[in-house]
């Protein structure tokens, strides 16, 4: 390992008291935070891919156990769905963003131009990273409240949010069951700069239009699109509430499973 400079050591000390880490080791948690385009630049012998590796299994057995504990009476598909909402890339990347990591990250100049710094699939990558580096010095016992208190429940919180919750499956499931067809979406604008471009999409049930949606992922787009038709469908003759968490908090109140049977 290479010699951590003092400001760099003072940072990532910095991070783990903020989280009341007890890691000794900032070789392991500096391997952690380093991406392989700033491996492959400063030709190192190492980057944070291999504990990506492990702590993407860390999270999944970490969050089973938490979600079989803290809802006893839930099926296993839907626990499942919760556990795939939970540690979502774009969910542990917002979370990654939130904490800080993304100023923690070294990255090649590549990666730093085009934005890496706040890409949500290397962010959340980049949070596996640091759990699997938690993981090898502190054990799963001594990291398990701190995932649950950081990680799991903030991540809970975001996956019923208009920008992680899963609208596009939902409407199809209902639609299906309706209308006996599927939703189609189409891309019908983009706009902005290349490192800021925005996407504008709507979501068609047999050639009508039924919702709207922009995100800066065609993805992100077409959820927030599908989440509008939901709402249109379910209440044709009422407007979606204004602001996103009240929008969010009245169309989680349509979703149980039973609801779609």
């Amino acid at each position: 390992m290479r010699l951590i400079r003092p400001e760099r050591a003072e940072q990532l000390m910095r991070f783990l008291t903020r989280y009341s880490l007890p890691m000794q080791n900032l070789d392991l948690l500096d391997q952690a935070l380093t991406h392989s385009s700033y491996a492959f630049e400063h030709q190192l012998p190492y980057d944070n891919e291999r504990l990506e590796f492990l702590g993407d299994a860390v999270l999944g057995l970490v969050v089973s156990e938490y979600l079989y504990r803290e809802f006893p009476r839930s099926s296993e598909g839907v626990l499942s769905k919760q556990k795939a909402a939970i540690v979502s890339r774009p969910v542990l990347g917002k979370r990654a963003q939130e904490m800080g990591i993304g100023e923690l990250i070294l990255l090649g100049r590549g990666e730093e131009q085009t934005g890496g710094r706040e890409r949500p699939v290397l962010l959340g990558s980049a949070l596996e990273a640091v759990v699997g580096a938690l993981y090898l010095e502190l054990g799963i016992a001594k990291i398990t409240p701190w995932l649950i208190r950081e990680v799991f429940e903030p991540g809970r919180q975001l996956s019923h949010t208009e920008e992680f919750s899963d609208f596009k499956s939902l409407l199809q499931e209902y639609v299906q069951k309706t209308f006996q067809t599927v939703p189609e979406y189409e891309l019908v604008n983009e706009f902005g700069p290349d490192h800021n471009k925005q996407f504008e999409v709507v979501v068609k049930v047999n050639g009508h239009v039924y919702g709207q949606g922009v995100g800066h992922r065609k993805k992100t787009a077409e959820n927030q699109a599908a989440m509008r038709a939901y709402w249109a469908l379910i209440h044709p003759q009422r407007a979606l509430p204004s602001g996103v968490r009240e929008a969010d908090d009245e169309v989680e109140k349509l979703k149980p499973e039973e609801k779609l049977k």
